[in-house]
């Protein structure tokens, strides 16, 4: 696959899981399961004072290829663009010594195109809302209990009528494939436990209650000889609950910091008309990122990976009465490490950048009903860091990028498809190589 341009221009960065819609949410998704509540840092202490942070983004992606997308469905030349404008405010303080309380509210807006012959199809949506907040308690010794409520507002649009089904592009290459689902309330409890000043141990549980929405047939566009009129059957779907559980260590030591997560995601049945359709397979993420702060001026060095793997699916397989365990595992394992190293120049902090992404097969996500070709993409880069005041930030990264598709447990150009019940043509993806770019600018205004 041939990317001429992948361009993302950035107006903001919360360091509070990201500023998204609850599609795109969903999407880390699918390779990596939620986390319902982000660790703190070791040595982290609460300000007696309310801080707000309002951000707001500009990203724009737009990509060439010698196949559109998906790549298994049409043979012909595809290219495709997209606009994606995520905001999120965010107000963090404590109304009292005994405790902390994080109130977060985002949203967005989002264009997609794709033009391809026999594919071309536009969207043009404002992206579901998300409002959460946590309340910390601080009046015990030796914990720090929290609960958390998160509800996802259906603002987007979930059913893409007509050839606007076409403008759901690989969530490798845009921000976001899925512009909208149904309610979604996801409570959450759990504790900090500081071990020491700096050492500090997290764990939570969180179950998510997902609501029922419609949206276009799901088997679209697995089949290309599927008849159009099939695409445009309306479908009731109803996804699975999800409960995760989640543990992290966050410490610091010298000139060492690091923070290892896992969770473990477990989600119910989903349905589709009414008929149990599929049980995604139990998930699990391991992830950990360390940093390194040189002596004198040599900047800070910063690690990230991290592992993600699903156990086999519960399918309505061939036609069988209930649903069954699927004979071999659909699901990817996906392997990602991200390095960087910033070295102070003044006000500026500046350095190289690279990352690699591994995703050993297609995969099917249970998330955005769409499957997600097997892949590697290698990322190397800059990334400029300016503070302007104590409030304001400026952030640039520049990244050139090599991705590569691979058709993978392909059975005579075929695979297993978990909605289909049956193999079927399409799903399997063509060996395709390309390149792209990436660029983002951003701002992070703290008041």
């Amino acid at each position: 696959m041939k990317f001429a341009v992948w361009l993302a221009v950035s107006g903001a960065a919360l360091g509070i899981a990201g500023v998204a819609s609850a599609a795109d949410a969903a999407k880390a998704r699918s390779d990596l399961p939620l986390v319902t509540k982000a660790p703190q840092t070791a040595q982290e202490s609460v300000s007696p004072q309310w801080t707000t942070t309002f951000a707001s983004e500009v990203r724009y992606y737009s990509w060439t290829s010698n196949r559109g997308s998906p790549t298994g469905v049409n043979l012909n030349p595809g290219s495709g663009t997209q606009v994606y404008v995520p905001y999120a405010l965010q107000l963090v303080g404590s109304p009292s010594d005994q405790f902390k309380v994080e109130l977060l509210g985002r949203g967005g807006w989002v264009r997609s195109r794709q033009s391809t012959l026999g594919l071309t199809g536009e969207v043009d949506t404002a992206t579901d809302t998300v409002a959460s907040g946590t309340v910390t308690y601080l009046g015990l010794d030796g914990v720090q209990p929290f609960a958390s409520l998160n509800v996802n507002i259906p603002t987007g649009t979930a059913a893409l009528a007509g050839s606007a089904a076409n403008a759901r592009l690989d969530p490798d290459l845009v921000e976001i494939s899925s512009f909208g689902e149904g309610w979604n309330i996801g409570p959450t409890i759990g504790f900090n436990l500081p071990i020491t000043p700096d050492l500090i141990f997290t764990t939570s549980a969180g179950y998510t209650l997902r609501g029922s929405f419609d949206r276009e047939n799901s088997l679209t566009p697995l089949d290309p000889t599927l008849p159009p009129s099939t695409a445009q059957v309306p479908t009731s779907l109803k996804p699975g609950e999800v409960l995760t559980l989640t543990a992290a260590l966050a410490s610091r030591w010298g000139a060492w910091s690091s923070q290892l997560l896992g969770s473990l995601s477990e989600e119910t049945k989903t349905f589709e008309n009414g008929i149990a359709l599929y049980k995604p397979g139990r998930r699990y993420l391991a992830a950990a990122t360390m940093s390194y702060g040189w002596p004198e001026t040599w900047g800070v060095t910063t690690l990230n990976a991290a592992i993600a793997h699903s156990d086999r699916n519960d399918v309505l397989f061939l036609g069988a009465p209930a649903l069954v365990t699927e004979p071999f595992n659909t699901n990817s394992n996906v392997y990602r490490v991200d390095l960087q190293h910033l070295v102070p120049l003044g006000p500026i902090w500046l350095g190289p950048t690279g990352s690699y992404l591994h995703r050993d097969k297609n995969s099917y996500n249970t998330l955005t009903l769409q499957y997600v070709p097997a892949k590697e993409r290698i990322g190397a880069g800059m990334i400029a860091r300016y503070a302007a005041t104590d409030q304001v930030t400026f952030n640039l990264r520049a990244e050139r990028v090599w991705t590569r598709e691979d058709e993978k447990d392909a059975i005579n150009g075929q695979v297993f498809s978990v909605l289909a019940d049956a193999f079927v043509k399409g799903s399997a993806v063509p060996v395709v190589s390309g390149d792209a770019w990436q660029v983002l600018s951003g701002l992070n205004v703290r008041f």
